[in-house]
């Protein structure tokens, strides 16, 4: 039997520590636990903002079992998608073949990697990290982007009525502005019927 309450356990317990990822991934290959923003499909909220080809290199950040990255690549770009955790790697590969997957971390990414994507992805990455580490990432992926290329980013949005977060904490407006980049808008969405009650989300687009 998997517990679904294990993503939040490991969340509080690791005190900040980002590691408690690959544990619950590696669990859930296991079949010990489950993880709970799997969907099985890409973000609606991807889908229904990027919905014409595109071309050129795309960068999904903590891409987890390969959705959203295998939606991007279905529009046209050729995609590296890298996330922290191996175990998750290594199931999004077998799922999705022609996607370049890695494991990496946001925190100390290629060099490589700087200025070299037409399109960079983020979805509910950085609001799991804590202190220094979400400038820290922010700045990394700002720096992802290509002249001329789009930031994409997807996340909570804090609202009075909303619940305590297990496991995220929203981005402020303040880290949104903080990406450097000229800002197209930000969308605010009303709470999903998946999410729990009283989430909001957002999606913010940037240029660079």
């Amino acid at each position: 039997m998997t517990d679904p309450d294990r993503a939040a356990q490991l969340a509080v317990e690791s005190a900040g520590d980002y590691r408690w990822f690959e544990t619950l991934y590696a669990e859930a290959s296991r079949g010990e636990a489950e993880v709970p923003w799997h969907r099985a499909r890409p973000n609606v909220l991807l889908t229904n903002r990027l919905t014409t080809p595109g071309a050129g290199r795309a960068l999904v950040v903590g891409s987890g079992y390969g959705d959203d990255a295998e939606y991007i690549r279905s529009l046209g770009y050729d995609v590296t998608a890298f996330d922290f955790s191996p175990s998750a790697v290594t199931l999004a590969t077998e799922r999705f073949p022609d996607i370049d997957f890695r494991t990496a971390d946001v925190l100390a990414a290629p060099a490589a990697w700087s200025g070299a994507f037409d399109l960079v992805y983020e979805a509910y990455t950085i609001q799991v990290l804590r202190g220094e580490n979400r400038a820290t990432a922010i700045k990394a992926i700002s720096g992802f982007v290509a002249p001329g290329g789009t930031l994409l980013v997807i996340g909570f949005s804090a609202k009075p009525t909303d619940d305590p977060p297990r496991i995220a904490q929203p981005l402020t407006r303040v880290e949104l502005d903080s990406f450097g980049l000229t800002q197209g808008w930000v969308d605010e969405r009303p709470p999903n019927p998946e999410e729990p009650p009283g989430r909001w989300h957002y999606v913010a687009e940037f240029t660079r």
